[in-house]
């Protein structure tokens, strides 16, 4: 089975759920047959910490990636963008559940995506899998 990745959301969410060494590769993929940015960063720690530092992280990212410049509208994008990857994350999470997640950003130049994909646990005998999306227009 192929997956194309021909939406601005599916590309994040492959990104997001991609190894370290399919990253390079689809990294690549995408800049040779799109117009799409894509950055990464890896968000890990207790629940509550990951909540306080996830936007700055990802704005971070973001800016050192190249995919936004210093602009209002633009970090405010991503901001959004942000919130709405870690409602998706964090919703139901105990409070001092441990979180290690990769977040993939994904823009085209008039919309952003965040997409984080990774695992939850408060008990090592409890680990499972988390998803997160958010989209904002630029």
């Amino acid at each position: 089975m192929d997956i194309h990745p021909d939406r601005l959301g599916k590309i994040a969410i492959l990104a997001a759920i991609s190894s370290r060494e399919e990253e390079d590769i689809f990294k690549e993929h995408i800049a040779k047959n799109t117009k799409v940015k894509l950055g990464f960063t890896m968000v890990s720690g207790p629940r509550s910490d990951v909540t306080r530092t996830f936007v700055k992280s990802i704005v971070g990212c973001a800016l050192q990636s190249g995919l936004i410049h210093h602009h209002h509208n633009e970090i405010h994008a991503v901001i959004h963008a942000g919130l709405e990857c870690l409602k998706g994350l964090s919703s139901d999470v105990a409070a001092e559940s441990s979180l290690k997640v990769k977040v993939a950003i994904a823009t085209d130049g008039r919309w952003i995506v965040v997409a984080a994909y990774g695992e939850s646990a408060f008990h090592p005998e409890t680990n499972h899998e988390r998803v997160g999306f958010g989209v904002m227009h630029i």
